[in-house]
């Protein structure tokens, strides 16, 4: 059976979710991340979750924590937002020697829920949204509101179902790019060891950055390292994996069958993270906090990172935006196996 109800983590509104054995818990208020998402048949805790303080860690947190989803994705060079009708200059609140403006600001606004149903007795679905506008504090420095309206589906039989759709309710170009931070768990199968976990994500070209992690705008074809990605065998955790940077690959294959994302597999059970992206994801992103702290996070990016200000054609940095009253949609499909 399935079912949605409303409950409190630390006396915080969230949204509990269940199909099958699946749950996941959704908090509208905190960016509308997903906080917890289980497989309670396999044991599976997927993504990063404090058990203690599971609102308090994500609110102070919350790149770190849930599926925390990015607008502006990654890192803005000094604050610079170049768009081909205007040029804002965002805070910088990345510090020294950085400098950038990093992470956007919507994974730290309150949605409002839209509508939440029971779509049968192997599905629910939730729908969110946040109306950016004139009150929200950053519209000093970028005057184009948009509506960013995300749709949850949880299946017992397909996981976890993210789709976004943003709408740009101004008079000006909105540029749409979007990346998801997401914290999985190493280890993510309970009673298990972080040190027998690898990493599977479809690279064909790395991108060269600077000490400020920014693109030079070279890139490099892949070395004996990076294929580690494509071949499965790169550790989540154990080594520092420090934003390392790709054009994502055509395709991957998933038992066989092809599969547009990355997976992490527990390789003494074969138990798997698998995550799906839509074709706007083309670009990854690979951190793991120093590889010290028992989760990793492979980021699929609509975007480069600095995009909108790089001398190099959208076509290959991912650079996207949209005129007044037009939409932009992409999804994101999380499951285990």
């Amino acid at each position: 059976m399935s079912s949605i109800k409303e409950i409190t983590l630390e006396g915080k509104p969230c949204i509990e979710m269940s199909a099958g054995d699946y749950l996941c818990i959704l908090a509208p208020e905190l960016g509308n991340n997903m906080l917890r998402f289980r497989d309670n048949k396999k044991n599976i805790e997927v993504f990063r979750y404090d058990a203690e303080h599971p609102y308090t860690s994500a609110k102070q947190s919350p790149e770190v924590y849930g599926y925390p989803f990015l607008y502006l994705p990654n890192r803005l060079d000094n604050g610079l937002l170049t768009v081909s009708d205007a040029t804002y200059h965002l805070p910088v609140n990345e510090e020294g020697p950085f400098y950038n403006a990093i992470h956007g600001f919507i994974q730290k606004r309150p949605y409002n829920v839209i509508s939440s149903e029971v779509i049968n007795d192997d599905a629910v679905r939730v729908v969110s949204e946040y109306k950016y506008n004139e009150q929200d504090e950053m519209f000093s420095y970028f005057p184009v509101a948009f509506t960013l309206r995300m749709t949850y589906t949880l299946s017992a039989n397909d996981g976890l179902l993210q789709e976004v759709e943003m709408i740009n309710d101004s008079d000006k170009m909105l540029p749409c790019g979007f990346c998801s931070h997401t914290p999985f768990n190493a280890p993510f199968v309970d009673g298990t060891d972080e040190k027998d976990y690898v990493l599977n994500v479809p690279v064909k070209e790395r991108w060269e950055i600077t000490n400020r992690c920014l693109p030079t705008e070279k890139v490099h074809p892949l070395t004996e390292y990076d294929e580690r990605y494509n071949k499965g065998i790169m550790p989540c955790v154990g080594k520092n994996l420090d934003n390392d940077l790709y054009t994502a690959a055509d395709s991957n294959t998933l038992d066989g069958e092809p599969f547009n994302g990355a997976y992490s597999t527990h390789v003494p059970s074969g138990a798997k993270i698998c995550y799906e992206v839509s074709k706007e994801y083309r670009f990854w992103c690979v951190w793991n906090d120093r590889g010290i702290n028992g989760y990793f996070c492979p980021e699929p990016c609509t975007w480069m990172i600095n995009a909108p200000n790089l001398s190099l054609p959208p076509e290959k940095t991912g650079y996207t935006e949209i005129g007044p009253d037009e939409s932009y949609e992409c999804w994101q499909h999380i499951f285990t196996k």
